[in-house]
Order: structure tokens, then C-alpha cells, then sequence
């Protein structure tokens, strides 16, 4: 299950943002050892504070599985504004129909939890959750700042996507730009790899509603 908190009905979620914040934390900071910057138990940047868009994955009981973010390119993102050094020399990418998705990260202790094909229920998911949100909100192309591991996730879901320039050691991580086609036929093949069935989203999206954040 999917459900998507924007600037529409972000005070509807106090608690739920309270959790996907601890769940940073715990993922970035705690396990993954980078360098954010923390609040009490919350992870959190200046990005969170230009009204992004958050997508949530939630288990058959109502437990927090993984989260990402995702943000307009026409307005504060880490690609061009943080990781210009991942385009590899070429023009900052700045689209309306073209987001960024960042802060991707799966709840540790059920990381393991995986389909038959063995990709991860979680991350299928919020892969297919913002595939289906890209094709109801009129998107060219989803971009994201991820580590080569994530890129070796993100092939065996069915979304390769391409790498916008050679890879880069940012810190402790290699880090790499990729950028995905929003498709159906992306999002049916992801679909099909992860076993999943029917719509993600709790509630119907409109071109309105993201955009309004």
C-alpha cells in the first residue's frame, strides 16, 4: 500500500512524517554512517523544508516499510543543486516534467522481506508507487542521486534506467546520477517482476494534487 503526503494534506500526517523521519535516521545515519544532518531521532535537510512530495509503503498491518521523496526539478534538488558534479559536465536538468527522487530507503529490520524473485516487497513497491504517480501527473522522467548498489537493486526490478554520468566517490559511496523513462510499459514490467497486482496508491491522484505542493 501506497500513500503519497504532499503539501494538500501534510497537516493530515504529523505522526506518519514523525515516523518516515525516524526511519532516515536510523537508515542514513545509524546504519549507513553518512554524513546528514540529524535532529533529535529525525534525518532531515533543507530539501524537506520546499515541500516535497513523500511516498510511503506500508505493510498489510499499517507498519512503515520504506519511504522516499520526490521533488519538481524547476526547484530546489540535490542533483543540480547538491551532486552537480554527477551530470558529468552536462546543463542542470530543470523540468517540469521531470522530478527527482531521493532519500530512498526500506525499513532495516524487514529489508529481507522479499518477493519469490527475491526483490524486496518494500522497494517494488515505491518503485511502482512512483511509476503510477509519474503516468497520473503527466511525467517525461524520474532522476535520482543513488549509490551503485541501489543501482544493482533498481536493475533487478526491471528499471535499469540510464546512467546520466560515470559514477563519482562522494564521501564513503560511489555515487551516480540515473534518470528512468516514465512509461506503462516501465511500470507493468516492474509490476510483473515484483508480483504485484492492481493499483499501489491508497487514494486516486490528479495532475492537481502533486503539483500543488
Amino acid at each position: 500500500m501506497i500513500r503519497i503526503i504532499n503539501g494538500a494534506n501534510r497537516n493530515e500526517y504529523p505522526e506518519e512524517i514523525a515516523v518516515m523521519h525516524r526511519l532516515r535516521k536510523r537508515v542514513f545515519h545509524d546504519l549507513l554512517k553518512w554524513d546528514v544532518t540529524v535532529r533529535d531521532d529525525w534525518e532531515i535537510d533543507h530539501y524537506d523544508e520546499a515541500n516535497p512530495i513523500y511516498v510511503l509503503s506500508y505493510s498489510p498491518e499499517g507498519l512503515l516499510r520504506g519511504s522516499l521523496r520526490l521533488m519538481p526539478t524547476l526547484g530546489p534538488n540535490m542533483l543540480d543543486d547538491t551532486f552537480p558534479i554527477l551530470l558529468g559536465g552536462r546543463p542542470e536538468i530543470r523540468s517540469a516534467e521531470i522530478w527527482e527522487s531521493s532519500r530512498f530507503c526500506i525499513e532495516p529490520e524487514i529489508s529481507q522481506d522479499r518477493a519469490s524473485n527475491q526483490v524486496t516487497i518494500a522497494a517494488a513497491e515505491l518503485m511502482c508507487g512512483v511509476g503510477e504517480i509519474g503516468l497520473a501527473t503527466g511525467l517525461s522522467h524520474i532522476v535520482t542521486v543513488t549509490d551503485v548498489f541501489l543501482e544493482r537493486m533498481f536493475r533487478r526490478m526491471g528499471c535499469p534506467g540510464e546512467r546520466i554520468a560515470e559514477p563519482h566517490k562522494i564521501g564513503s559511496v560511489h555515487a551516480v546520477a540515473v534518470a528512468w523513462e516514465v512509461t506503462p510499459d516501465l511500470l507493468a514490467r516492474m509490476k510483473a517482476i515484483a508480483e504485484i497486482e492492481g493499483p499501489l496508491l491508497v487514494e486516486p491522484i490528479s495532475i492537481e494534487q502533486p503539483r500543488a505542493a
